[in-house]
């Protein structure tokens, strides 16, 4: 069964190379082992020996015969009757010899040319294999024989085999122990540093938000893992804080209209009932805007689908044409370039050119003009009022900031124009209008420009 664990599976794996590489190299060995037979073992054992017997043979200048082997031949010794050599001049004469035995006596008797020789060995014949070299010694020719049976490689070999397999055997296991024990020390080391990322991960929750994984030891494969956990919190934790601070600014907001209409009410014989409505109208904005700003806040409320841009800038001047002209405010839209297409929220879109236009009504002079311009990269609200100074230019688009205590309003109507902006992948920026005043530019890089008329 596959382990549940990292390390587990690592494990398994390294001992399952392991052992399957050892059987790879057994296989291959006794393939080897098995596609040489004795004959061809015996062959090769014969062809070494002529080549020792040959460098240690020397005939002097005169005529001596010198012998001395290059390495020790006691094995012709000990196995007379499976081994012997001897070497012959032109005459069939034996100069060199190993001991006397019955293996030499057959090499002796052997007829010219033949490749094995029978030897009874109490009724067990012994097979023999002979092979013969002439070399040229002192301008004579002479003539190697060496002879050798095929039990003593058989049996050498078995001995080999009993041996060496189960010292085999028994190294292959200690080896396979020590492996599987190397392996297990280091990936516990190794595992170390995610298991206190984990615990680290446990204890994160809404009041220990701030914590992150640390990523010191961790595997470098691992690496980009947890710095996009810890970005994931990071943004998590921004959330939360953003949410608490709009939690704790809208009471803050609803409570002062609330605290004034209780006021009126009980303070008051008379009920001024222009101050208590107007109070109800400006809590009820708060909240409209609130409800919007927490709608535009989700991803899953948007709908996109393919929207003109005029169609956009008509239907928002409309709708607001009644505000203007209570506040004396003309009301323009202008049209840069061909007509031009984007793919957005059609609700989303028109509630942010409503809050843009609608912000830059309430800022103008009496008598002043809001411009919407509109051009295939977006739209631009241009209006006449005083501007916004350079100190609180970083401070628009936040939720609840107001430039002043005595502005209506929550503050919250760029905050949503942001938010709209961001989940449609827009920018939007301010500059100062070139006669004065504040313009608003939504920038729509994905706009498809063609005929929607």
């Amino acid at each position: 069964m596959w382990p549940s664990s990292l390390a587990g599976r690592l494990l398994l794996s390294a001992l399952v190379g392991v052992l399957a590489a050892g059987i790879a190299a057994a296989v291959a060995l006794a393939a080897l082992v098995h596609l040489r037979d004795t004959d061809a073992l015996v062959g090769i054992k014969l062809e070494n020996e002529l080549d020792e017997i040959a460098q240690g043979f020397q005939v002097g200048k005169d005529g001596r015969v010198h012998f001395t082997p290059q390495e020790e031949l006691d094995d012709y010794d000990a196995l007379r009757k499976d081994t012997a050599f001897r070497i012959v001049d032109a005459r069939r004469q034996t100069v060199v010899s190993s001991v006397d035995g019955p293996a030499l006596h057959a090499l002796r008797a052997m007829s010219p040319g033949a490749r094995t020789l029978q030897v009874d060995d109490g009724g067990l014949d012994v097979r023999l294999q002979i092979r013969e070299r002439r070399v040229l010694r002192a301008g004579a020719e002479y003539t190697i024989q060496v002879a050798r049976s095929n039990r003593f490689v058989e049996r050498l070999g078995e001995y080999a085999r009993d041996l060496y397999l189960g010292s085999a055997l028994v190294s292959a296991s200690v080896a396979l122990a020590v492996f599987a024990l190397v392996v297990y020390v280091t990936l516990r080391r190794s595992m170390g540093p995610l298991q206190r990322a984990s615990s680290i991960a446990a204890g994160i929750g809404p009041r220990a938000l701030s914590a992150r994984l640390h990523i010191d030891g961790i595997p470098a494969e691992l690496v980009p893992l947890i710095e996009a956990l810890n970005s994931a919190l990071q943004r998590l934790e921004h959330g939360f804080k953003v949410q608490q601070d709009f939690l704790a600014m809208a009471a803050h907001e609803l409570k002062t209209p609330l605290t004034l209409l209780q006021t009126e009410v009980e303070l008051s014989d008379d009920v001024n009932k222009d101050a208590m409505l107007r109070e109800t109208q400006l809590m009820a904005r708060q909240v409209h805007q609130l409800l919007h700003l927490a709608e535009v806040s989700e991803g899953h409320n948007y709908r996109f689908s393919n929207l003109s841009l005029w169609v956009l800038a008509a239907d928002a001047v409309g709708y607001l044409t009644r505000l203007a002209e209570r506040n004396d405010v003309s009301l323009h839209v202008e049209r840069e370039g061909p007509a031009a297409s984007v793919k957005a929220d059609e609700g989303a879109t028109f509630v942010m050119l409503k809050n843009l236009l609608e912000n830059a009504i309430r800022h103008s002079p009496r008598d002043g003009t809001v411009t919407l311009e509109v051009s295939p990269g977006g739209f631009a609200v241009v209006d006449q009022g005083p501007g916004v100074g350079p100190e609180d230019r970083e401070h628009l688009f936040k939720r609840f900031w107001r430039a002043s205590s005595t502005t209506d309003g929550a503050g919250l109507g760029l905050a949503i124009v942001h938010e709209i902006c961001l989940a449609h992948g827009w920018r939007i920026r301010f500059e100062d209008a070139p006669g004065g005043g504040a313009r608003f530019v939504v920038a729509m890089p994905d706009t498809d420009v063609r005929d929607v008329t």
